[in-house]
């Protein structure tokens, strides 16, 4: 190897490590739908407002949101938003609102923690009519809507709209508990 090749790669071991990384991809965009809640969302970490939903019925949903670097995003603020267990919104778009099952809420929001961390406590989703099993999901961060984009299930993510929704599939797993579990980190 020449001197000079030696110098000029061994100068860059002083850099840090994250210019090394590999940047990460970011999270895909999804249609954000006719039913986001016309209502300011409130932070609430658990959706499920009844113990009457059975543990099998409800997802433990957490994650991150990094951005491209894979450093955490602090005070990002993550909305959800799905039907309840029979395919209706609450939201006054839809039809037969009146029908929504009220032991749910609906929607839901967070703030990240210090290491971009979020959690919630909802619904297993589930389909209607013309529409895969799914979680609406908005982020924010400073006060700036950064990603509408949704959640699919593992093999059940419809095949419309969408070229190919893989990066945005959950894999949920059974809890000795007997909930459903499942982990998303978000990149944007």
């Amino acid at each position: 190897m020449k001197r000079r090749t030696f110098l000029g790669l061994s100068s860059l071991s002083a850099l840090p490590l994250p210019i090394f990384a590999a940047a990460r991809r970011p999270t895909p965009a999804d249609q954000e739908g006719p039913f986001y809640p016309v209502t300011t969302i409130p932070l609430r970490r658990s959706l499920i407002l009844s113990a009457q939903i059975p543990a099998h019925e409800t997802l433990l949903l957490s994650g991150r949101i990094l951005n491209q670097q894979g450093q955490p995003l602090v005070n990002a603020k993550i909305e959800i938003w799905q039907c309840d267990g029979a395919g209706r919104y609450d939201h006054p778009r839809q039809p037969n609102t009146q029908q929504f099952d009220r032991r749910f809420a609906g929607y839901g929001a967070q703030i990240t923690d210090a290491q971009g961390y979020y959690s919630f406590s909802t619904l297993y989703p589930v389909p209607y009519t013309g529409r895969p099993p799914h979680i609406h999901v908005k982020l924010w961060h400073n006060h700036q809507e950064q990603l509408t984009t949704q959640l699919y299930l593992e093999s059940n993510s419809g095949s419309s709209g969408f070229a190919s929704r893989d990066p945005l599939q959950i894999a949920p797993q059974q809890t000795a508990e007997g909930y459903l579990a499942a982990n998303y980190t978000f990149v944007i």
